[in-house]
C-alpha cells in the first residue's frame, strides 16, 4: 500500500458538522497501513453576520479572539478523541485563521491526502456538495477524498478508476494501486464518448478508431501494472457511451470512485474538468480526486 513516510499525513476538515465527522470516521477505517498521522484541521473567523452581531457588540465576548481560538481547538480535540478509537496512527490537531477552504487548502499542500465531507454546517441541504468541499476539489494540489454522508465506512474492497488515457487518470490509477490493499478489487473503465460533441469526434467520423482506443486502453493499463512488479493485476472495462453517466451507475456498486483532475476533455485552464465535477456533484459515493503533481 502506498507509502507516506515522505509524502505526509493526511488531512482531515474538521468543522462539527455530521458530514465532516463521516469523513472522519473514513479516513479513520483506512488510515491504518496507509498513513502515520491524521492532521484534524479546522479554522476559526470572526463572524460578520448573523444574530450574534446583533446581540453583542464589537468587544464583547463574543468576539474575544482566545474564545474563538479556545473553541476551535476543543472542536479538533474531540474529534480526536472520537478517531482515537477507531485506528493506531498518531492524531494531530491544527486550527487556523481564515476561511475553511483556504486554510484546508494550505494544510492540504503538506499532506499526502486531503479528507473532506460533502458538506458542512452552512451548506443548503438539498446540495450534495458545498461550497468549501466544492472549492477544496477544484483547487487542491494533492489528491483528496470527498466523503458523502452515506458513503459507507467498512475498508474499501472495490475501487473503480476512471481512465481515458490522460496523464492525470493514469496518475489515479496509480494512486489507486497504491491504496489498494492486496484484497481489493481494483477497475480500470474506460468509456469512449459516442457522442458527436466529444472532443475531436474521431470516434463520431472514424467508427475504426474505437478500436484504437481500445488498444491504446490497454497498452496504458499494461504500463501501470509494469509500474508496479508484483502487485495486483487490473481489472479492465473498455466500453462506449456517456463517460459522466457510465461511470455513475458503476459506482453504484463500489465502494470508492478515483478520477483524475482533469481528462482529455476539459478546458486546458480549468483546474478540474467537467467529468469529475459532475461526479463529485451527483454520485453519493467516496470520490478521490488526484492532481496531476500527485506522483
Amino acid at each position: 500500500m502506498l507509502g507516506t513516510d515522505d509524502a505526509g499525513a493526511w488531512v482531515v476538515g474538521i468543522d462539527g458538522s455530521a458530514n465532516a465527522e463521516h469523513a472522519l470516521t473514513w479516513a479513520a477505517t483506512h488510515a491504518d497501513g496507509r498513513t502515520n498521522c491524521l492532521r484534524l484541521v479546522t479554522a476559526w473567523q470572526v463572524p460578520l453576520s448573523g444574530p450574534a452581531v446583533e446581540t453583542w457588540p464589537m468587544g464583547s465576548p463574543a468576539y474575544d479572539r482566545d474564545l474563538l481560538m479556545a473553541s476551535a481547538q476543543r472542536l479538533v480535540d474531540d474529534a480526536a478523541a472520537t478517531a482515537g478509537d477507531s485506528c493506531d496512527v498518531e492524531l494531530q490537531t491544527s486550527i487556523a485563521h481564515g476561511g475553511a477552504a483556504a486554510v484546508l487548502l494550505d494544510a492540504g499542500d503538506e499532506a499526502s491526502l486531503l479528507v473532506v465531507g460533502t458538506r458542512g454546517r452552512g451548506g443548503f441541504q438539498r446540495l450534495l456538495l458545498g461550497s468549501t468541499s466544492t472549492q477544496c476539489a477544484t483547487h487542491a494540489s494533492r489528491p483528496i477524498a470527498v466523503i458523502p454522508e452515506r458513503a459507507e465506512l467498512t475498508e474499501t474492497q472495490d475501487i473503480v478508476v476512471g481512465v481515458d488515457g490522460s496523464p492525470n487518470s493514469i496518475n489515479a490509477l496509480h494512486w489507486a494501486l497504491d491504496f489498494a490493499t492486496p484484497e481489493t478489487r481494483v477497475e480500470a473503465m474506460s468509456v469512449w464518448d459516442t457522442s458527436p460533441l466529444a472532443a475531436g469526434a474521431d470516434q463520431f467520423f472514424f467508427p475504426e478508431a474505437t478500436g484504437l482506443a481500445e488498444e491504446r486502453f490497454h497498452h496504458l493499463v499494461d504500463d501501470v501494472e509494469a509500474d508496479h512488479p508484483g502487485g495486483k493485476a487490473i481489472t479492465r472495462t473498455f466500453v462506449t457511451g456517456m463517460p459522466r453517466q457510465t461511470i455513475a451507475e458503476r459506482s453504484e456498486s463500489t465502494d470508492l470512485v478515483v478520477v483524475g483532475a482533469r481528462g482529455h476533455g476539459a478546458i486546458g485552464a480549468a483546474v478540474i474538468g467537467s467529468v469529475s465535477t459532475w461526479l463529485l456533484h451527483h454520485v453519493p459515493r467516496a470520490i478521490v480526486v488526484v492532481p496531476g503533481t500527485a506522483d
